[in-house]
This record gives structure tokens, sequence and C-alpha cells, in this order.
């Protein structure tokens, strides 16, 4: 009887059973700072529909190093949402990612409303963002960007693609002449 009541609660929530069973030990996994079993955990979570799994893959990723798959998982858009402690995960991946513009939008929406430990850090990589970005750039700098745009388009990584379009763009817009 649990059996069908857990697949009638999963097909009204559109996860599978056992989604909720791979976000716990996923985020057991990444408490004890075991990033790579927590990757694990949270793309299977993921894969069975759980709705906040990729976000919590994302976050993974930047803490294992892998920025640009995590600006991927994040999703597309560079805005900032509800939550202050995934937009400050979000800026991380894009500051680390070189995505520079992107950092400093989100790290300024942090703020406040993630609390001083972590508005700390986030005006940390705005300054460091804002140092990236002194000056105009030059002519390389937006080829750079414009090729990973490129790059990362014909390897299939669309939004990771559109986030170095965008950056290009906004660096185009401060040349001077």
């Amino acid at each position: 009887m649990t059996a069908v009541l857990a697949l009638l609660i999963g097909a009204l929530l559109g996860t599978a059973p056992g989604a909720d069973e791979h976000l716990l030990a996923g985020a057991n996994a990444f408490r004890e700072e075991r990033f790579d079993v927590a990757l694990v955990e949270f793309r299977v979570a993921q894969a069975l529909g759980a709705p906040d799994a990729a976000t919590y893959a994302a976050t993974t990723l930047v803490k294992l190093g892998r920025p640009e798959e995590a600006v991927e998982s994040f999703g597309p858009g560079d805005g900032p949402g509800q939550d202050p402690l995934t937009d400050y995960y979000r800026g991380l991946a894009c500051y680390e990612a070189r995505l520079y513009q992107c950092a400093d939008r989100l790290m300024a929406a942090v703020g406040d409303r993630a609390g001083p430990r972590i508005a700390g850090l986030a005006s940390d990589i705005r300054g460091k963002a804002a140092a990236a970005l002194a000056g105009a750039p030059s002519t390389d700098t937006i080829d750079w960007y414009l090729s990973r745009c490129s790059a990362e388009k014909k390897a299939g990584r669309a939004v990771l693609s559109a986030a170095y379009c965008r950056e290009a763009a906004g660096l185009s817009r401060r040349t001077k002449g």
C-alpha cells in the first residue's frame, strides 16, 4: 500500500519515487563536503523529476571548480532570483567563468539579503569583477568572448553560449569610439 501511495504522490508532484531520498543524500554529502557524491545524488534526483535538483547540482559544480558547467546547469538568464544564496553561487560561477558583468549583477542583487557573511563575500566578488572590468575592453577581449560564444554553441551548451554572447555585447557597449 505504501508503494502505491508513493507512486500516487510522485505522480501528483511530478517526481518519481526516490527523488526526495536522492535530494536528501545529496544534501548530506554536500554538508560533508563530499561534493562528487553530492553531484551524483542531485543528478539522479534531477532525472527523477525533483524540481530544485538542477540548482543544487549547479551549486555543487561551483564547489567542484567547474564554473562553466555550473552556469549551464543553473539555466538561462543571469538575473537575480528569489533566493540570495542561489544568486551568490550563480554569481560565483559567472565570476569564475570570466562572466564579470553577470557576476556583478548577481552579487549586487545579493546585497544584504543573504546575511552578513554572504553579503561580505558578494561584495568582495563585486570588487574583483569591477577590477576586471576597469577601463575600456580591447577588441581582443571582445573577440575572445565571441569565440567562446560560438564554441559553446557548437558544443550544444546553449545557456553558456548565450552568457558569453551577452558578456561580449555588454563589453562592446563599453568600448570607446
